[in-house]
C-alpha cells in the first residue's frame, strides 16, 4: 500500500467539480426565482390597471354606505427572499442594482425603468422591494 498524490489530487478535482455544480444549480435557480418575481410584477400591473374600472362600476351600483375601509394589501414575497434576489442581482455588491447588471436578466430590465422611482439609473433595495410587492415608493 503505497501512497498515491495522483489520486488525492483526482478526488480534490472530483470535488471541486461537485461544488461547481451545485453552484450553477444555485445560480441557474435563482436566476429563474428572480424571472419569475419580475415577471409575477407585470402581471399583478396588468391586474391593478382593470381593477380601478371594475371598482368604479362597483362604486355606481352599491349605496356609498356599504364602502369599507381600505386595508393595505400583505406583500407577495418576504423580505428574506427580496434579499437573496437583491444580493444575486448586485453583482459588485455596492448595494443597488444597475442598468448593467439588470441587463443580464430580461425581465428585470423590462422593467427596471418603471422600478427606477427616482431615475437614478439604479434599483435600491426600497425600489426593488417595491416593484415586486408593488409597493408605493415614500
Amino acid at each position: 500500500m503505497s501512497y498515491s498524490p495522483k489520486k488525492q489530487i483526482s478526488a480534490q478535482t472530483l470535488q471541486t467539480a461537485h461544488k461547481s455544480r451545485h453552484l450553477v444549480w444555485a445560480t441557474m435557480l435563482t436566476l429563474s426565482a428572480a424571472a419569475a418575481l419580475f415577471a409575477m410584477h407585470a402581471q399583478a400591473q396588468t391586474t391593478t390597471a382593470a381593477a380601478p374600472v371594475q371598482a368604479d362600476a362597483q362604486a355606481q351600483a352599491a349605496p356609498p354606505a356599504a364602502a369599507a375601509p381600505a386595508t393595505p394589501a400583505a406583500p407577495k414575497y418576504a423580505a428574506q427572499d427580496l434579499e437573496r434576489a437583491f444580493n444575486f442581482l448586485d453583482a459588485n455588491r455596492d448595494g443597488s442594482i444597475s442598468r448593467s447588471e439588470a441587463a443580464a436578466f430580461r425581465n428585470v430590465a423590462k422593467h427596471f425603468d418603471a422600478a427606477d422611482t427616482n431615475k437614478d439609473n439604479q434599483l435600491s433595495r426600497e425600489e426593488f422591494g417595491n416593484a415586486l410587492n408593488g409597493g408605493k415608493p415614500q
